[in-house]
């Protein structure tokens, strides 16, 4: 076979590759810098999206598309922020994701810094929105140079996106299709919305008594989180407090009223670790 210029002309057959004892030194050398070439874009091909949801598919919020915002950096759908309040995020289904119209505020998200290892990086996308990167305009296929450790915002203003990719390196390459649950367990890190309730219930030998709830989050998140929760009707309980025990674990404690069963319903909301 010819010197392969892409991998997708490599066979899984490894006789197909190179034909044996017919190359010039000079070809074998060409067979061997495509293949080291061809390790190299395995290895840099995972994970090369920086931006989290870039094709817009996690919704954990069950944001509806249209709905004006009420705040300012309002987040939407997961990782994304609407800038300006009353504006609003409007989306509508594209392949196996979602395209969006960014307000002419923008929506943007902001990058956590450790996933940042420095130089140059392009940022492409689909549709007809413009860009900025840390405040300075960048064009569709266009290059930023991003320092190490520090976090990035990528806003789109004004116009339609969809795949949005953000990598190191100079040329786009296509769009990183991660599996939808990678891609979920990535927003879970910033924000899990459980909407989820539980009912706690134990028996006591006499009222002051307490049982802990205990609840574990699909992953954990980047800081100890913002919880939202609260306790339905009881049964002979009185509500205690509740705490994150660390990035992933949340308790809630619940006491007896009297001696016997008692029981009371939690509500939880969501868990918000956003930068």
């Amino acid at each position: 076979m010819p010197v392969p210029s892409d991998i997708n002309a490599l066979s899984p057959i490894p006789a197909s590759n190179s034909p044996a004892g017919s190359e010039s030194p000079t070809t074998i050398d060409d067979y061997l810098r495509s293949h080291a070439a061809f390790i190299a874009q395995l290895r840099d091909a995972a994970s090369r999206n920086l931006l989290i949801n870039g094709n817009f598919n996690i919704n954990q919020r069950s944001y509806a598309s249209g709905v004006a915002t009420v705040i300012a950096n309002q987040y939407t759908l997961d990782r994304w922020r609407v800038v300006v309040s009353g504006q609003s995020l409007v989306f509508a289904a594209s392949g196996n994701g979602k395209q969006i119209t960014a307000p002419a505020g923008g929506v943007e998200q902001v990058i956590e810094g450790l996933s940042i290892g420095g130089g140059t990086y392009v940022l492409s996308w689909t549709g007809t929105a413009t860009a900025t990167v840390n405040g300075s305009s960048v064009l569709n296929g266009g290059t930023v140079v991003l320092s190490a450790n520090a976090n990035a915002t990528v806003r789109f203003s004004g116009g339609s996106v969809a795949r949005a990719q953000l990598e190191i390196g100079t040329t786009p390459t296509q769009f990183e299709q991660r599996l939808y649950g990678a891609e979920l367990a990535l927003c879970q890190r910033y924000y899990s919305g459980t909407n989820a309730q539980f009912n706690v219930s134990a028996y006591a030998a006499a009222g002051g008594q307490e049982t802990v709830f205990y609840h574990t989050l699909p992953v954990s998140m980047r800081v100890i989180p913002t919880v939202v929760y609260s306790w339905g009707a009881g049964v002979n309980a009185v509500p205690g407090s509740a705490r994150m025990a660390d990035t992933r674990s949340f308790e809630a404690f619940l006491g007896s009223s009297v001696a016997g069963a008692y029981s009371a319903v939690i509500t939880l909301s969501s868990f918000s670790a956003e930068l």
